[in-house]
């Protein structure tokens, strides 16, 4: 962060029902001095009153808010034009994710992704606000994050994209499942007794085999090919 981001606070406020994930989230942004957290509301019917007394730059809305996600979205872009909205949301939330893009929301976030993900998002969208790109009809909009591009082109519609995870062998297919449960390269190696170079020659194989190019879009493409789920027992 520069000197003015440092004096300059980014109000945040939170959207979501689940108690745990709500004190979790205020933690996480009551940790970074840059940020000021204004509230937290268990509903997105709720959010009202934080909107018109605290304006925030950024809310983040959980999938577990009480509210239509498309709604809350429409309705927080209304209220304050120009705020941000980041969507947490969890691997079976896919059609979700898909409608929050199409309402407007400006980033996605995965549960299963550390802290630091979404401190990088936050500080992301307050910075970021010139770069233009075209929405779903052709006519300019607003900055598309690259998960919300992650998320489009990684759309089970495609289905030149989804043979591509074909070719993966059993043990990278294990590698990828212990990458979903949140592992790091040493824990996946301690996991499997095998070097964490080996690990990463895996990665390297995976990635190429899938199309990616880091965790976060093999994430994605991992859960729409079915990657993530373990294996049937027989």
């Amino acid at each position: 962060m520069t000197g003015t981001e440092e004096t300059t606070s980014t109000v945040v406020a939170i959207v979501s029902s689940n108690y745990l994930l709500r004190l979790g989230l205020q933690r996480i942004v009551e940790a970074e001095k840059w940020m000021r957290l204004v509230g937290q509301t268990v509903h997105g019917a709720q959010i009202d009153e934080i909107l018109a007394i605290e304006r925030p730059d950024i809310v983040i809305i959980d999938t577990e808010n009480g509210t239509a996600v498309p709604d809350l979205i429409q309705k927080l872009k209304a209220a304050i034009p120009g705020v941000r909205t980041i969507l947490l949301c969890g691997f079976d939330d896919v059609e979700c994710a898909r409608q929050a893009f199409l309402s407007g929301i400006d980033s996605i976030v995965l549960k299963v992704q550390p802290s630091a993900v979404l401190i990088a998002t936050i500080a992301h969208l307050t910075r970021s606000s010139k770069e233009v790109v075209l929405r779903l009809d052709g006519q300019s909009a607003r900055p598309m994050p690259t998960i919300q591009k992650d998320l489009l082109a990684l759309s089970p519609a495609t289905p030149s994209q989804s043979k591509q995870s074909d070719g993966l062998t059993e043990r990278e297919r294990e590698v990828v499942r212990l990458i979903s449960e949140g592992l790091s390269n040493k824990d996946i190696a301690n996991r499997l007794c095998i070097s964490s170079i080996t690990v990463r020659h895996h990665l390297t194989s995976i990635f190429d085999k899938l199309g990616v190019s880091n965790r976060q879009k093999l994430l994605i493409r991992a859960h729409q090919n079915g990657l993530t789920r373990l294996p049937a027992l027989v």
